[in-house]
């Protein structure tokens, strides 16, 4: 793990965020759950993530496409789904985690998470982000 992953792990756990990005002399956290936070990087500062480190509590595929398309250099996660591992490992991406589940679970604990749902079958990088906005939309009403 680099020494700028293990600092965004270790603020990950010890603030109790949600996500922690760190590039250089910048860092971005939030408490938001979900592809939220990823979401809110891509919107306010999308170049940001661009060789960044990323600690998340939980990674599914949809976050993980995000990072991908978007060039996160290296991950930590506590939670990681397999679907997710594929996606960093064909995009080269370093990915160090707790542990791994065959998919995320939704809120209610009853079935697949949609967003990782929603792009399930997706192998395109670049597609996802408008596959996942438009999910989200749908899912706010």
């Amino acid at each position: 793990m680099t020494n700028t992953l293990e600092r965004a792990k270790t603020l990950l756990h010890d603030k109790k965020l949600s996500i922690v990005l760190i590039k250089d002399s910048d860092i971005y956290t939030s408490v938001k759950r979900g592809i939220s936070p990823i979401l809110d990087i891509i919107d306010e500062n999308r170049e940001l993530m661009l060789g960044s480190d990323i600690a998340d509590k939980v990674i599914g595929k949809a976050a993980a496409m995000l990072m991908a398309a978007n060039g996160v250099k290296n991950v930590y996660t506590d939670v990681i789904s397999e679907h997710a591992l594929d996606v960093f490992n064909k995009n080269g991406i370093s990915c160090e985690y707790g542990r791994s589940v065959p998919y995320i679970v939704n809120r209610k604990g009853d079935g697949m998470c949609p967003m990782e749902q929603t792009v399930l079958n997706l192998t395109d990088i670049k597609y996802a982000e408008t596959l996942l906005r438009n999910k989200l939309k749908e899912l706010q009403g």
